[in-house]
């Protein structure tokens, strides 16, 4: 199970954590959460979120050897459903994400040319269109049959392409429009080859594959770091990203987001961090490790954004189009920016450096997901075949199920999974981790663990947050979100076209060429399948557990809940006789290990 070193452990927890998410959503919400205020309660939520999850994920991972279902059991059978609820997110997050790798790909293939295709010289009709746009710019009067055009690609040719020529959208998500889309089912293909071949040989094969998908995209950032930055008019950008509007922070919605953007640039909840700490040695120090990994993704989103916004106030410089005016998510990437490097010398070099940034980022999180998802299949003996035709055969299921994705109607259901199969099921489970960590197993003997593997006993600020903080701050995210959910409509952005050129009769157009459309009942049911699944498992093996003991269930409570020691973060320093040393840790793992070995014997 062994055989990772330490700088391929960093380096692929970094690409793990470090994703999409970085780039194109930090930014977004800086500039929607007023500025440099967001980096207030961003990097609150840090401290009292991000880093004692992340240390709770490294920790059981490394103390106890296994992936996450078998790590969650060895605390109490009962907790067993926590780590299939993280097979199961995870299953749903590789289905889809893959797809962003697909339009990666394809958008970097037509960027090797020496004129990009989403230029407004390439838009249908675009001979009819010149001329009035001549007449305009030499006489005024005439820029009404100029601003009265009837083709929605002369109003933005870079959203036109996305939707009309990359994934040539149907009109809704019941519409299974012009058929097959030939050039993105080829790109994901290619997509999990390159995925596969990262982790065919687990963690052999993507230990080595880190050095490059790691590190590689900060090369990149630094590029178009040195590139946005001399831009005319990135100041413009940087002022917005950093200029702080105080009133925002009276606003619940700022630190909802702040604490929902850490939570999941992170990658808590999948279990992958815990499948990654599992090879480590089990005397390394996993809280140096989780501080690291923490401070770098932070680091690297505050960088990402001074790289965005600077091309973006550049783009503003020339264009006059708002950087406080850009959206999040693939519509940042696929559309804002590809605007954006038209305005940039070269522009099919930054496209193309820009996509493969993307391209490394996606594959990373991707095979790191999936490692996650593969390793319980061996550490609980459910699977014994080799390791590499078993993966083989989920990637080309889940291959297969991605089909579906690369159909017209492709984007309206990329859209269901991004939006309803992470969001409420990944703090559930962190709810639940963390309650097991600091309430089930308990604080003074995960403590103890931690003292052992690392020599030093984990600071009581981290303790409180394990027992206090951060199950409350879930708990708070994960009401509010459900409140939202429950109360609004089940919707997705569809592509309907323009004003004076609708894309359908179904739909009216608008200004954006954009609008939300709701789901119809199936997809409201599988909406709402998607978000319930993942914490299903969780629910069954508790009342599994409760039915089959409730005499211990009442035991256990009332022994926990009655006992005033039990409510310090650390109950050992209430009561020393709960602290062991390191010595007496050790005797414990070892009789872990030789019972685990005769059962599995």
């Amino acid at each position: 199970m062994h055989g990772v070193n330490k700088i391929e452990f960093i380096l692929a927890s970094i690409g793990l954590a470090v994703g999409l998410g970085n780039v194109w959503r930090f930014p977004y919400l800086c500039q929607k959460n007023g500025g440099g205020a967001f980096l207030i309660p961003y990097f609150i939520m840090m401290v009292i979120e991000g880093i004692p999850l992340f240390y709770i994920e490294f920790a059981i991972g490394q103390r106890f050897r296994r992936s996450a279902p078998g790590a969650w059991a060895r605390i109490h059978p009962a907790l067993k459903g926590i780590g299939i609820s993280c097979i199961i997110i995870s299953i749903l997050m590789c289905i889809y994400y893959v797809c962003v790798i697909a339009w990666s790909f394809l958008y970097l293939f037509v960027s090797m040319t020496d004129k990009l295709p989403w230029t407004i010289e390439n838009c249908p009709r675009y001979s009819e269109y010149k001329p009035l746009a001549d007449q305009c710019a030499a006489n005024s009067s005439m820029c009404d049959a100029k601003n009265n055009f009837n083709e929605c690609c002369m109003k933005d040719p870079q959203l036109y392409y996305f939707y009309r020529k990359a994934l040539d959208v149907s009109v809704d998500i019941t519409d299974s429009g012009s058929g097959f889309n030939g050039k993105l089912f080829g790109c994901l293909i290619l997509s999990w080859v390159v995925v596969y071949a990262c982790i065919v040989k687990g963690v052999k094969s993507s230990g080595k594959a880190v050095y490059f998908t790691a590190t590689f995209p900060y090369l990149i950032l630094i590029i178009l770091f040195f590139v946005g930055v001399t831009l005319d008019g990135a100041d413009i950008g940087l002022k917005k990203l950093f200029t702080p509007k105080w009133e925002k922070l009276k606003d619940p919605g700022i630190w909802m987001d702040a604490a929902a953007q850490m939570f999941f640039t992170l990658s808590l909840g999948f279990g992958a961090l815990i499948s990654f700490a599992s090879y480590m040695p089990l005397r390394n120090n996993c809280v140096r490790d989780a501080y690291t990994v923490v401070l770098i993704n932070c680091g690297t989103s505050l960088f990402a954004g001074i790289v965005v916004f600077s091309i973006l106030g550049h783009r503003e410089k020339v264009t006059g189009n708002p950087v406080d005016k850009v959206g999040g998510g693939p519509g940042l990437a696929f559309i804002t920016f590809c605007d954006a490097f038209l305005q940039m010398p070269v522009s099919p070099l930054w496209s193309c450096l820009f996509f493969i940034m993307l391209i490394l980022l996606g594959i990373d999180s991707e095979f790191g997901t999936l490692e996650a998802l593969i390793a319980p299949f061996y550490d609980m003996k459910w699977v014994k075949f080799r390791k590499e035709f078993f993966t083989g055969g989920v990637a080309v299921v889940m291959l297969i199920i991605g089909i579906g994705f690369t159909q017209p109607s492709g984007y309206y259901a990329f859209q269901l999974f991004d939006d309803y199969s992470l969001g409420l099921p990944l703090l559930f489970i962190a709810f639940f981790q963390v309650i097991a960590v600091s309430w089930v197993y308990g604080n003074d003997k995960f403590a103890n663990d931690i003292e052992f593997m690392t020599g030093s006993r984990p600071n009581i600020f981290w303790m409180i947050c394990w027992k206090y903080i951060s199950p409350l701050a879930i708990f708070v995210i994960f009401i509010a979100n459900c409140v939202k959910q429950g109360s609004s409509t089940y919707t997705y952005t569809a592509y309907v076209g323009c004003l004076l050129d609708p894309f359908s009769s179904k739909h009216p157009g608008t200004e954006e060429s954009t609008a939300k459309v709701e789901y119809p009942g199936w997809g409201v049911f599988i909406a709402v399948f998607f978000t319930i699944v993942s914490m299903v498992p969780i629910i069954i093996w508790l009342v599994k557990d409760l039915v089959k003991n409730p005499s211990k269930w009442g035991a256990a409570f009332r022994k926990k809940f009655t006992d005033p020691i039990e409510y310090h973060p650390d109950p050992a320093r209430a009561d020393p006789s709960r602290r062991k040393t390191i010595n007496e840790v050790q005797m414990d793992v070892l009789k872990e290990f030789e019972k685990a070995a005769a059962t599995e014997a």
